[in-house]
């Protein structure tokens, strides 16, 4: 049912509010290597002008596992998924439960947050979430 919903998404809901153009991450056709090549030209061009570059470069940690539910959900709303899309994927992220077991004792724990390590919609929920602070950094005259 993920990999469904994934493609509806993508084909449906991304084509009238797509992501930012420099998003990379989880991508057809793009992958770290574009998002090098894209810097490196941007890099050798300022050099060639006798411009200064400056790079900053960002790792989230923990980015998959600490994003709220509903900021996955209000980025799915924003990019034009449809309420019942929403409200299934929130109900779904929400109901997990963690199982810990060793010898006869076992612990239950609901997960508060974040997407399910290795599930179909995790990276694309990620790129949703990750798009507002690549599309206001742009804004912002810096390149991302």
């Amino acid at each position: 049912m993920e990999r469904l919903l994934d493609r509806y998404l993508r084909d449906e809901a991304l084509p009238n509010v797509p992501l930012h153009p420099h998003q990379h991450a989880y991508q057809a056709g793009k992958s770290v290597e574009t998002a090098f090549h894209h810097l490196v030209v941007r890099v050798e061009k300022a050099l060639d002008q006798k411009q200064i570059a400056l790079g900053a470069f960002l790792d989230i940690e923990g980015a998959f596992n600490n994003t709220c539910y509903d900021t996955m959900c209000d980025a799915l709303v924003r990019h034009g998924s449809e309420y019942t899309i929403v409200r299934w994927i929130k109900a779904n992220l929400e109901r997990r439960v963690a199982i810990a077991t060793l010898d006869d004792i076992s612990l239950r724990f609901v997960i508060s947050c974040g997407c399910p390590q290795g599930g179909v919609l995790s990276p694309f929920l990620w790129c949703l979430v990750v798009n507002d602070l690549l599309t206001r950094l742009s804004r912002g005259g810096v390149f991302i």
